[in-house]
């Protein structure tokens, strides 16, 4: 601990230097995030919320409101107008919480998750004593419906099915998944990075949400392709009322004395973020914003296949990934270059997130650069 304080003006350059350490989303050079540089307006209204803490929401009534809103808003979007939940810290908070309520529920510990999961979902088993029961893939890189149909059981409390892989962002076959549902477990989709996207797109996405009866309980990040600020998820559920099966005593809050949530104080900065940035864009803005990104993704295909790569697959959102020698060694030369790129491992691919700061530009000084350190894998 410092002795004394210091003065604003030696913080400010002492977070300046920090900073300037960092890169920024605004550099054009990542493209290995699939966090979104927030709109302005998000920014301005975290910052406005910064104090509210919707774990002692009795205190914070106008907050609560802008959470129904959200939730509601985001309801809709997933084709159920009625679904219930609550802003959380990201994916990882949603995906346990939903886990959670499907053993609380169902009283059974298996869950039936392919291994395109997030590795959030081991976290998970792990925590609340589940049994992780990990399938295949097809050859479309989705979960294998034949491997879930062999595994799952009585025992089973829910399977998982993912909308947009952290990998690839292949969407598996959530209809064929809900109909493979044992009687009384959960249908949990990771639609954590898809959410924002599947919606918007402008060539008939496959059915991933609400719309599929099946389907009990939704991931969804307002701080990826939301525009919200971090850290900003969302739990949907089609029966709220479930929440109740993981709600615990507090008497001491200002409110009717029970918490239904992971986190105790909840960064509630992010459900104002999250207002602004949907209230914002609206479904014309989300709309322009993803095919603004597929239009740029479909640019770096075509750059990537005329310096000879091969994709992977066809991208379905804006997640791309290329075969190519050595992954592992071209991710740290073009590190070196200022650029950052990720590895996938399944198959083993280097992948691109083409998120919105990334523009035609940044993708021809990144080609350009790749193909030079292509050239060099030799030396």
């Amino acid at each position: 601990m410092w002795k004394k304080g210091a003065s604003k003006n030696i913080i400010d350059a002492e977070l300046a230097s920090a900073s300037a350490e960092d890169l920024h989303f605004s550099d054009g050079r990542i493209f290995a995030s699939m966090c979104a540089q927030p709109l302005e307006v998000a920014v301005e209204a975290h910052v406005r919320f910064i104090e509210a803490n919707l774990g002692n929401a009795g205190l914070y009534p106008g907050t609560q409101r802008l959470e129904k809103e959200v939730v509601r808003a985001i309801g809709g979007m997933l084709h159920h107008e009625g679904a219930g939940g609550s802003i959380v810290s990201g994916g990882t908070e949603a995906n346990i919480t939903a886990l959670w309520i499907a053993r609380n529920v169902t009283r059974r510990k298996k869950v039936v998750f392919p291994k395109s999961a997030h590795f959030s979902f081991h976290k998970a088993c792990d925590i609340l004593g589940l049994e992780p029961q990990m399938v295949g893939l097809d050859e479309k890189f989705t979960a294998d419906l034949d491997e879930v149909k062999r595994v799952v059981d009585n025992d089973v409390c829910a399977i998982v099915g993912i909308a947009g892989t952290t990998e690839l962002g292949a969407v598996d076959d959530i209809e064929g998944l809900g109909a493979l549902l044992p009687d009384g477990a959960f249908l949990h989709v990771d639609a954590a990075f898809g959410g924002f996207v599947l919606p918007f797109l402008d060539h008939g996405p496959p059915k991933f949400d609400f719309a599929v009866p099946e389907v009990s309980i939704i991931t969804i990040d307002p701080h990826k392709m939301g525009m919200s600020t971090i850290p900003a998820g969302a739990l949907m559920l089609r029966d709220e009322g479930q929440m109740r099966t993981i709600r615990k005593d507090a008497p001491y809050l200002d409110t009717v004395g029970q918490a239904a949530a992971l986190s105790g104080t909840r960064c509630s900065a992010a459900v104002a973020s999250t207002y602004a940035a949907m209230r914002f864009l609206g479904e014309e803005g989300y709309v322009k914003l993803v095919k603004g990104c597929m239009d740029v993704t479909r640019y770096a295909l075509e750059k990537g296949t005329g310096i000879g790569l091969e994709p992977v697959m066809d991208p379905v959102m804006n997640i791309l990934c290329f075969y190519a020698p050595d992954v592992v060694r071209i991710q740290s030369e073009m590190e070196k270059q200022g650029w950052k790129v990720s590895v996938a491992r399944n198959p083993e691919s280097l992948r691109l997130v083409i998120m919105p700061y990334v523009t035609r530009d940044s993708v021809d000084g990144l080609f350009a650069d790749l193909e030079e350190v292509l050239g060099g894998l030799d030396d």
